[in-house]
């Protein structure tokens, strides 16, 4: 979050989605870090089970990253 671009490693992950606009609820697995800030999340079917997902990922230090699924046309 210093420079905004730069990755960041180590971080612990909260991981919430939000479903064809509902509240935000715990994904069910956890996020995991692959390499050099990357990280990595497999979502459960009960986590896109809707039209319109949108996933929530903060961690502390870090800027909020949003990411919206359309699962159907």
């Amino acid at each position: 979050a210093s420079d905004h671009v730069s990755p960041k490693t180590g971080l612990t992950i909260t991981a919430q989605r939000s479903i064809d606009g509902g509240a935000f609820a715990a994904c069910a697995n956890a996020a995991t870090e692959l390499s050099n800030g990357v990280y990595i999340i497999t979502l459960a079917a009960a986590d896109v089970n809707g039209d319109v997902v949108t996933l929530r990922f903060t961690a502390t230090g870090a800027d909020a990253r949003y990411i919206t699924i359309l699962t159907k046309p």
